[in-house]
């Protein structure tokens, strides 16, 4: 080969290479090209291994954490009465965050989760604290409520806490049941117990469920007596092949965390008792009231009750300053709450760092209860129109 036809090669294979130096960096970092991204070997490693870590968030979320904040991750959205903030939102994940928000909000789940909320149920969940989770099994919950797979991770939490709850032998609902029926026939009501909690529905995350008590159980005719919609879940007709779950754990009423005489994890301030009242407060006009986690705050005094002159008007401005799902309702003439004479926020439900008002005025002397829907037990007081 002469010395032409050598250099011709070399400059060819010169060529090759660094052609094949750009393809690899194309193929390794990404490039956009008419408009169409296309996505490099690194970044589509980092999105597999969020992905997989926000699915393993699914699986601890399942074993750990839907007793107080629900089967699909929604809170008091999902069923009434659980003390849990919603997780489950699109507030807490891409696109609504910025990345500067999404920072903080990652910040801020991550050690509420290591080190739980001081005058809330949430507790410390992190080994240092005396919890079960470690910091990395922390990072994949927090995955799991702000990665940008979300939505698919959230589906595998509840595939997951629904095959823990299968019955073993398997139970299916062998005819259909209407709304009104109190006795269900199932394939099989072998081992069921008397006052245990069954769930029918929630197989996929947008299915709404129902909860019902077993008040009787004949074994031989696979028939059960049931309570229908318990733990304020909805009643619900449902169809023969259906399949019929263990209830969820109920959420725990106690213990507050920070609460006296226990010590405070992550050196938080001790916890005021919820439900312990201030003496009465007279009002009249605008009030500014706080919604804590889980508390009503005025002044400084915890769940006050208040004192309101006849015909007095008083307009509530509610600001909600935790986490959790929150509202204001106060009874009516009859003192009874889910009547029709009662008087709730606008909106019904104020979700954390929103705001909400109520407008209450009374002609004549009484005695007017007041509550949050969400935490009935915990943010609680009285109004009373004085002579």
């Amino acid at each position: 080969m002469n010395t032409a036809k050598q250099v011709n090669v070399m400059i060819g294979l010169l060529f090759v290479g660094l052609f094949g130096t750009f393809l690899y960096f194309l193929f390794d970092n990404g490039f956009n090209a008419f408009g169409i991204d296309f996505e490099g070997r690194e970044a589509a490693a980092v999105a597999h291994q969020e992905k997989v870590n926000a699915e393993r968030g699914g699986f601890l979320y399942a074993r750990n954490c839907r007793a107080c904040h629900g089967l699909t991750g929604q809170g008091a959205i999902e069923r009434g009465g659980l003390p849990g903030a919603p997780l489950n939102d699109d507030a807490n994940r891409p696109p609504e965050l910025t990345t500067t928000e999404a920072t903080a909000r990652k910040a801020r789940l991550a050690a509420t989760i290591h080190c739980g909320r001081v005058g809330t149920l949430m507790p410390a969940w992190s080994t240092e604290e005396g919890g079960p989770l470690n910091e990395f099994q922390i990072e994949q919950l927090v995955k799991l409520i702000t990665s940008e797979f979300s939505e698919e991770a959230w589906e595998h939490a509840v595939e997951e806490g629904n095959h823990s709850d299968l019955f073993d032998p398997g139970k299916r609902l062998a005819e259909d049941i209407g709304e009104d029926d109190t006795t269900i026939t199932l394939n099989d009501a072998s081992g069921l117990l008397k006052e245990g909690v069954l769930r029918i529905g929630g197989d996929a995350i947008d299915e709404e469920y129902e909860i019902l008590l077993v008040v009787e159980v004949d074994e031989n005719e696979n028939t059960v007596e049931v309570e229908r919609a318990v733990d304020n879940s909805s009643t619900l007709a449902h169809e023969a092949g259906d399949i019929v779950y263990n209830g969820p754990i109920p959420a725990p009423d106690s213990p507050i965390t920070g609460e006296a005489p226990a010590v405070p994890p992550c050196g938080q301030s001790p916890a005021q008792p919820a439900g312990t009242p201030a003496p009465p407060v007279t009002i009249t006009g605008d009030v500014a009231l706080t919604m804590d986690d889980n508390l009503f705050q005025y002044d400084g005094a915890n769940n006050p009750n208040f004192e309101v002159a006849p015909g007095d008007a008083v307009s509530f401005a509610l600001t909600n300053a935790g986490a959790n799902l929150h509202n204001m309702v106060i009874t009516g003439p009859d003192g009874e709450y889910g009547t029709d004479d009662d008087i709730i926020s606008d909106p019904d439900a104020i979700a954390g760092g929103e705001a909400g008002s109520l407008e209450f005025a009374a002609d004549e002397a009484g005695t007017f209860l007041y509550q949050c829907d969400f935490h009935p037990d915990a943010m609680l007081g009285e109004i009373t129109v004085t002579e």
